[in-house]
């Protein structure tokens, strides 16, 4: 139950086990969660101090014996909430550490079943409030199929907060999400790939459906341009 989500909070499989638990039960101390999870109470206690410093649980002494009790959800999210900001605030300084010297074209591969995750993180983080990304090919039906809900609502969200916008050529007939950051136009299919190209700032990524799924991303301005002017020939002759 919500274990995935549990563990993208830098949580371990036994950790999230152990927070569970103290969710269920209220105060528990080490040795009865030693026994109801058939954990070694050492590894118990060293689970406990690091899940104290990440702030997923509190101790509370009572009678000379100390009980644990899991971190309310609700306050994890500000919790998040905090350490987002706090982190904002030193991504400017930390960008000027970047002492690698940027090459003039840039090319990631990615493989596997979610590299979609990789993509909807990298539209997010690259483009600022107000920008637009361009889509050509994108199945929808694929999308929503393969997109786990979470991730495709976490990224529509995201969009909304910052005013992104998404044009979207996709072949005459296919599915369209409705949100009202999405504008779409439908072209005959022999005009478009088995591949969906986007366009997003000064980077192209080209998604590759099959077995297993690719990624690739092209970072270079004169390349986003180029794709882009296709894209706008596209849009203009799409209805």
């Amino acid at each position: 139950m919500h274990e995935q989500q549990l563990k993208e909070l830098g949580l371990t499989d036994n950790e999230v086990r152990i927070y569970l638990l103290l969710l269920e039960h209220g105060m528990v101390n080490p040795s009865e969660i030693s026994q109801k999870l058939g954990l070694h109470r050492g590894y118990v206690y060293d689970a406990l101090e690091r899940m104290q410093e990440k702030e997923v649980v509190n101790v509370i002494l009572k009678t000379n014996k100390k009980y644990y009790q899991a971190t309310s959800p609700q306050n994890l999210i500000e919790l998040l909430k905090f350490r987002l900001e706090s982190f904002e605030k030193a991504v400017p300084d930390l960008m000027k550490l970047a002492t690698l010297k940027k090459e003039e074209s840039k090319v990631e591969l990615h493989r596997g079943k979610r590299v979609y995750r990789v993509l909807l993180k990298d539209i997010v983080s690259t483009l600022k409030k107000n920008d637009t990304a361009y889509l050509v090919g994108i199945d929808e039906d694929v999308l929503m199929q393969e997109v786990e809900p979470i991730y495709l609502k976490q990224y529509l969200n995201a969009m909304k907060s910052r005013k992104i916008k998404e044009k979207i050529i996709i072949k005459i007939g296919a599915t369209k999400l409705k949100n009202q950051n999405l504008e779409y136009k439908e072209l005959d299919s022999k005009y478009i790939g088995k591949t969906a190209q986007i366009i997003y700032n000064n980077k192209v990524a080209i998604f590759i459906l099959g077995t297993p799924y690719y990624l690739v991303v092209i970072e270079n301005k004169e390349v986003a341009e180029t794709y882009k002017k296709q894209f706008n020939l596209l849009w203009d002759i799409a209805k």
